[in-house]
């Protein structure tokens, strides 16, 4: 598998191209013709990569960099960048994301003249941030975000962090850093701020999308995240000395673009309102800044982002969660056979989950493991594994004929705690077949005759 998010491009535009959609005709991010073109494509039902060719940087001016959202914009594109055939796109995509998450990589270190994010490297003051086509996404947003990942490392043990965040342009070189208390770059932050020290932090502004959704796995703080994602590759992933502070931290070798800066400790400053992932503007608040010292990128290099509180941001964290619970619940409970984040749920706040049940307390277990894992998960429905958990219909189907409301609903209190307007209340249906009564088979053709009754020889 190529490491890098042209060689992803040039893949979709040969051998998939009904994923791929090309604007040749000029577009301005700062004017929200990017996302206004993105939307509409939504609600046509075109769920397809979106390369824009020509647009213009912050300050309306010709951008040498053209701009690829959409990325993540189907299940079946993030089974291309798993290397898996598109219909792949049910549980085979979330089982080998949670059969790579298992096996961590290798990593490799090269020299600056094999790295493709160095064929430009500015430095100080040749740095400016206004000359990328940063976009503005919804109507209320009090500016232009980056949308992609941050890496940032550790001053106690050896490990790097990667995490998406959003990045506010505050000037030509500085920026706000979103580091939420949830956020391992909270940790590493105040880590930095506690030892009176500058925190390093990279963002990686395009590269092939296997990296970003590895970098999504539900992974532990300590967790290498450079390993986890080299286990989503087929050799080592390529690590490059960072020109502000060498070997001492290394950034993705093959990105289109990379920014380099130090958090100051002790410095907050003000972002927001911003159209987040919910579908909802999140409010003014206090946030650590970015000084940029550097950046390098590749020539012509595709400035990728993030369009917030749609499809592909749903899909870019959803599924590798997906694979991740899965792994978690199947610990305790072996006859788990799926788990969907549906798109309903801004696949974050809904969780189905198919399982074979042995024991009557296993749907409750397994619903209750996702809830510990995914601190934003407010519902859960356990079906049994006849039931197709990616097909809404099927679950609410189950959720109406296999359940009795006064036993198999439960809400628990004072589980979650993120987002303070969805409270802390969860809940939990049980809409799996009873063992301890008898229950209806559900109808079914004869397999035999379904299989060889084909509508295209027989209909017109």
């Amino acid at each position: 598998m190529a490491q890098d998010l042209r060689s992803f491009i040039e893949f979709v535009a040969d051998q998939h191209p009904q994923h791929l959609a090309r604007a040749t005709a000029p577009v301005n991010p700062n004017r929200f013709e990017v996302t206004a073109l993105l939307q509409r494509m939504q609600q046509r039902g075109e769920q397809k990569m979106a390369l824009f060719e020509h647009v213009v940087d912050v300050e309306e001016r010709p951008s040498q960099f053209p701009l690829v959202f959409n990325v993540f914009a189907s299940r079946p594109l993030c089974a291309l960048a798993l290397g898996l055939p598109p219909d792949q796109w049910k549980m085979g995509l979330s089982q080998a994301f949670a059969e790579r998450e298992r096996r961590p990589g290798h990593v490799a270190q090269v020299s600056a003249r094999e790295a493709l994010c160095k064929e430009v490297v500015l430095k100080g003051e040749d740095v400016d941030l206004r000359r990328l086509p940063i976009p503005m996404h919804h109507a209320l947003d009090v500016g232009p975000y980056l949308t992609m990942a941050c890496v940032m490392k550790a001053l106690s043990g050896d490990f790097y962090d990667v995490t998406f965040t959003k990045n506010l342009l505050k000037g030509p070189r500085r920026m706000s850093l979103s580091a939420h208390a949830h956020h391992h770059l909270d940790a590493i932050v105040g880590e930095h701020e506690r030892a009176g020290r500058r925190a390093p932090c990279a963002v990686i502004l395009g590269h092939h999308p296997a990296l970003y959704l590895a970098s999504c796995a539900l992974s532990p703080y300590g967790n290498d995240d450079y390993r986890t994602i080299a286990g989503f590759f087929d050799e080592p992933l390529r690590l490059v000395p960072s020109e502000t502070w060498g070997e001492e931290f290394l950034v993705p070798a093959d990105a289109e673009i990379i920014i380099e800066g130090e958090v100051p400790p002790g410095v907050r400053e003000t972002q927001n309102p911003f159209g987040e992932i919910a579908g909802y503007y999140q409010w003014e608040m206090l946030m650590p800044v970015l000084e940029v010292t550097a950046m390098t990128h590749r020539r012509g290099g595709i400035m990728q982002g993030i369009f917030p509180g749609h499809p592909e941001h749903w899909h870019l964290g959803g599924i590798p969660k997906e694979g991740s619970v899965f792994n978690s619940i199947r610990r305790n409970i072996p006859g788990v056979t799926a788990v969907h984040l549906p798109m309903s749920g801004c696949s974050r706040f809904t969780c189905y989950i198919s399982l074979k049940k042995e024991f009557d307390n296993e749907p409750r277990k397994a619903a209750m493991q996702a809830f510990c894992d995914m601190p934003n998960l407010k519902f859960a429905v356990v079906v049994d594994e006849d039931v197709d958990v990616f097909n809404e219909q099927d679950v609410l189907w189950a959720l109406v004929t296999r359940t009795w409301w006064d036993r198999d609903l439960t809400v628990v209190d004072k589980v979650q705690s993120f987002r303070d307007w969805l409270g802390g209340a969860v809940a939990i249906v049980d809409a799996t077949r009873p063992k301890d009564r008898e229950f209806p088979p559900k109808n079914e053709i004869p397999a035999d005759v379904l299989a060889r009754m084909d509508p295209d020889q027989y209909l017109r």
